[in-house]
């Protein structure tokens, strides 16, 4: 059969498939409502009185993940940052981050003036495990990010009991696990800071934002002050007229604030997350049983212990040959024109992203340039496997209905049949 990529009929045939992000009417009357407030910015007074929509939210999310406080942030990079600066991380030190993931935990790194010294991973999940953070860490380390990443999680009990025997402060960044429960503890709270992107893309959506969660009062105390030019909020509910920040200035800050508009918008949404984190699951559990019969697929395995997972991309790995002698990349870009929407391999790793690049920026390049060898320059095998064997698609193609995870199969049974017949006929991909 012809693949759609050469000109034959697609599985999928142009149907469309769920949109995201989502919303409906109730998300309009918020957003709205937050227009004509005419407070568009906690940094404004308040003219009716009351609680900003970020306060609201930042307090909100922290009780979804069973953390004590929440901060609201403009990104999740706004995010990584203040809380490596409220644990005390700067010049002079070192961060342990995960070589598989964006580049926002590494450059968050070093816009406090420390080194991210890039680790390998785990080569089935692409997440930091607790041996590779023992083996990477030195005198000069003083923190470690932990990336739980697309749809799996990484093993917190281990690496937050290795991390504590070598005295490192512990940050989960939980960007795209948002919900994701370890024996019934929400992922984010096992470190000292847990810190979250809610892009547009993310299973909790904002547009641009992010938010930090800590249990430590003193650690969110300094967050408030870091974000915000260093104010923090005022002890009681602003009064018409008032201002909710107010110039504590115990730590220099900066501004990462969220908008009002946006604070608007997740409040509308994150009561919405976890029915939609079932409905993936649901199709998820469909997806993996049919995975069992295309020999060479599966899914990447998520460790026994979460009994939650949130879905952020959804990630088969495949073993070598079992698509011939494609490359992932010619692999996703057939499975993306037999359905209509993308499917794509991991990025690469940090050690040769296109995205870190210290050495283009005069207040990065000389730290980089002298420390390159040590903080980037370890061999990174289990992150290229992971990259070079590991498909991915985004969350929303698990939002639809059985016929959906159909297609998926088929599409992807006739892609690796397709390599089959090359194979037996000793012909290239």
């Amino acid at each position: 059969m012809m693949l759609a990529i050469h000109g034959g009929e697609a599985v999928r045939g142009g149907r469309p498939w769920p949109q995201w992000p989502q919303y409906d009417a109730h998300t309009e009357q918020e957003l709205l409502a937050a227009l004509r407030s005419s407070r568009w910015s906690v940094s404004w007074y308040s003219p009716r009185g009351g609680k900003s929509r970020e306060r609201l939210f930042g307090a909100a999310f922290a009780r979804y993940n069973g953390a004590a406080h929440g901060v609201s942030v403009d990104h999740g990079s706004g995010a990584l940052v203040i809380a490596l600066e409220a644990l005390g991380i700067g010049p002079g030190d070192e961060v342990i981050v995960p070589a598989m993931t964006w580049v926002a935990p590494a450059s968050a790194v070093l816009r406090v003036g420390a080194l991210p010294v890039l680790v390998d991973v785990d080569p089935a999940t692409g997440c930091l495990t607790a041996d590779h953070l023992r083996a990477a860490a030195s005198e000069r380390t003083k923190a470690v990010i932990v990336v739980h990443l697309a749809c799996t999680a990484a093993r917190i009990d281990e690496i937050a009991a290795a991390a504590h025997t070598a005295g490192l402060a512990l940050i989960e960044d939980c960007s795209q696990s948002h919900g994701t429960r370890w024996h019934g503890r929400c992922l984010g709270t096992f470190g000292d800071i847990g810190v979250f992107s809610l892009g547009a893309a993310k299973s909790l959506a904002g547009g641009e934002a992010g938010a930090a969660i800590t249990d430590r009062r003193d650690l969110y105390d300094r967050m408030l002050m870091l974000r915000a030019d260093s104010r923090a909020y005022t002890e009681t509910e602003p009064a018409p007229g008032e201002y909710e920040l107010v110039e504590q200035a115990t730590i220099m800050g900066a501004n990462y604030c969220m908008s009002e508009l946006t604070a608007a918008v997740l409040l509308d949404q994150l009561p919405r997350l976890d029915d939609q984190h079932a409905h993936r699951e649901t199709r998820a559990k469909e997806l993996e049983a049919g995975l069992a019969g295309i020999p060479g697929l599966a899914p990447i395995p998520v460790p026994a212990p979460v009994d939650r997972r949130a879905i952020y991309e959804y990630g088969i790995r495949f073993r070598p040959g079992t698509f011939g002698t494609a490359s992932v990349e010619q692999v996703a870009d057939a499975l993306t024109a037999e359905l209509g929407t993308r499917v794509y391999p991991p990025r690469v790793p940090l050690p040769r992203s296109p995205l870190l690049r210290p050495e283009t920026k005069p207040r990065f390049a000389r730290r980089w340039h002298d420390a390159a060898d040590r903080v980037a320059g370890r061999p990174c095998p289990g992150a290229e496997h992971y990259r070079a064997h590991t498909l991915l698609m985004h969350h929303s193609v698990l939002l639809g209905e059985p016929g959906d995870v159909d297609d998926l199969l088929a599409a992807l049974a006739k892609v690796a049949a397709h390599a089959e017949s090359l194979t037996a006929k000793g012909t290239v991909a």
